[in-house]
């Protein structure tokens, strides 16, 4: 009865987001507009199965497509939004191919002419093969962006997110902090570096042969996908990253981007390298 009620709770969220993102995507608000947009990319990741001592690599493909609207900045306050459709295949572990699709209505304030506030609550909807993986997500963003200089701008963002998966052990919450800071080197290349800090639950993989000491980690359960024992626990997480691209034009880019990360958790330290290069188009 308790898990029907979360489910409960959480698709009225979801319908809330739906309902708010078709408002804020409707034609008719002249303090926005709106276009498509497409992209993919193909990246690595070095801890897909989220190991304490034995990270499995492994490769992936992603595309996606989005309706995206955006604050024209004519006035102090904005309706922004976005919809988005999004798949990932991994080349070794297809169990971890997923499908999702998100819906995030937002309003952005302006401070100034170059400072800005997005607040934005969404909610996600993620199918994936391995089921006890796919979930249902609600949460929010708020973004602070500041224009410093002509080539030089910055942000910090706090989200927080709710995810409720089939299986309890991959549910989670979490609160997340970063920021960043970017240079445009030319009309058409720019850099970023990023810092995020997350803590909340997540799920690790461990030895199935590995002693749990009492009131450390919950819902253990086997996984055929990743061949071992996955547990839930409470995890700290500090993430770099780096990246950069070029605009050849209005409407296409390419970026290439590496992060690294480090988790934290009673059961112990795991570090993960991840690597993406992509391109997008704007219609």
């Amino acid at each position: 009865m308790k898990r029907i009620k979360s489910l409960v709770q959480l698709r009225g969220a979801g319908l809330a987001c739906v309902f708010l993102g078709i408002m804020v995507l409707l034609p008719g608000n002249e303090n926005a507009f709106a276009g498509w947009e497409a992209g993919s990319e193909v990246g690595f990741d070095s801890n897909i199965n989220r190991s304490i001592n034995d990270g499995q690599c492994d490769m992936y493909v992603a595309a996606y497509g989005s309706l995206v609207r955006e604050p024209s900045g004519e006035s102090r306050v904005g309706w922004s939004g976005a919809v988005t459709l999004e798949g990932v295949s991994f080349v070794s572990n297809d169990d971890l191919n997923r499908a999702m699709i998100s819906i995030s209505p937002g309003v952005t304030y302006f401070l100034h002419a170059l400072w800005r506030v997005d607040i934005a609550p969404f909610f996600e909807a993620r199918l994936v093969k391995d089921s006890d993986q796919s979930s249902l997500a609600f949460g929010g963003r708020a973004a602070l962006l500041e224009q410093i200089t002509r080539d030089l701008y910055a942000g910090q963002y706090y989200i927080y997110r709710d995810n409720r998966a089939d299986a309890e052990t991959y549910s989670f919450t979490e609160h997340v902090i970063g920021a960043f800071l970017g240079v445009n080197w030319t009309d058409v290349f720019f850099t970023e570096l990023g810092y995020e800090f997350s803590c909340g639950e997540s799920f690790r993989t461990i030895s199935t042969t590995s002693k749990i000491p009492p009131g450390k980690g919950k819902h253990r359960i086997h996984s055929d996908t990743f061949g071992t024992d996955v547990i839930r626990e409470e995890v700290d997480q500090h993430s770099i990253g780096v990246s950069a691209g070029i605009d050849w034009a209005d409407s296409l880019s390419t970026y290439i981007g590496y992060t690294f990360t480090t988790t934290d958790g009673d059961l112990g330290s795991s570090a993960s390298h991840v690597g993406s290069l992509g391109v997008r188009y704007r219609f």
